[in-house]
């Protein structure tokens, strides 16, 4: 195996299972954590990142292939999607009308993506657009669930849109009025009461700003 990346939790490795070319997801040890409490919260979170990607396949949307759970190793053997980053895509995007439409249309994917993932019941907890992998079909794949949980509460679910509003912004601040196109995608595929989720994200922002003000 091959260290690709770390984060803070854990450690990427590319590798092949049964000759295909995969990647090896590790939780690692946080030596200021008690070592029950280590133990049982890289298993948990372990789990639930592999639930939460194959709840979103079954429900539609495109997540790796999971090849192996191994739980005592904290470790997911999962597909490796050949692609780039939507946060690749827009950093080297060329300016062109045909660029401009295929921008629009992905960006309205993705929202719509995250409005189906939060209709099946996960929050995601870290959406960025280096989370999500651009295929050269222009299909969109999430990735990177490792803070997800299930049966996320509409404060939940507006954190999710703020964060990646924040993040959106911060790193592609040249393309910020567009985030908007996000938010219409979200609304367009969110199957529950929608209005209720966009006026709870509006207040996170509010709580936001306020925040930033302060500090």
């Amino acid at each position: 195996m091959e260290l690709y990346k770390q984060g803070a939790e854990s450690k990427i490795f590319t590798t092949t299972f049964s000759d295909r070319k995969a990647i090896v997801k590790e939780r690692f040890s946080r030596q200021y954590r008690n070592k029950l409490l280590d133990l049982n919260i890289r298993k948990e979170r372990t789990k639930a990142e592999a639930k939460a990607i194959l709840k979103c396949k079954l429900g539609g949307i495109a997540t790796p292939v999971i090849y192996s759970l191994d739980l005592k190793n904290y470790k997911i053997i999962m597909e490796h999607i050949n692609g780039q980053t939507v946060n690749d895509y827009l950093t080297n995007m060329n300016d062109t009308q045909d660029k401009k439409e295929k921008l629009t249309k992905l960006l309205t994917n993705y929202g719509a993506i995250i409005g189906k993932m939060h209709s099946l019941g996960v929050f995601h907890g870290d959406l960025t657009t280096s989370n999500v992998i651009l295929k050269e079909d222009d299909t969109l794949v999430l990735i990177d669930f490792g803070l997800s949980h299930f049966n996320p509460s509409i404060e939940d679910k507006a954190v999710d849109l703020y964060v990646l509003e924040r993040a959106f912004v911060s790193t592609h601040s040249y393309l910020s009025d567009l985030f908007s196109v996000i938010m219409d995608g979200y609304k367009s595929s969110y199957e529950l009461d929608v209005q209720a989720v966009v006026n709870q994200y509006l207040n996170v922002r509010i709580r936001g700003r306020k925040r930033q003000m302060i500090g």
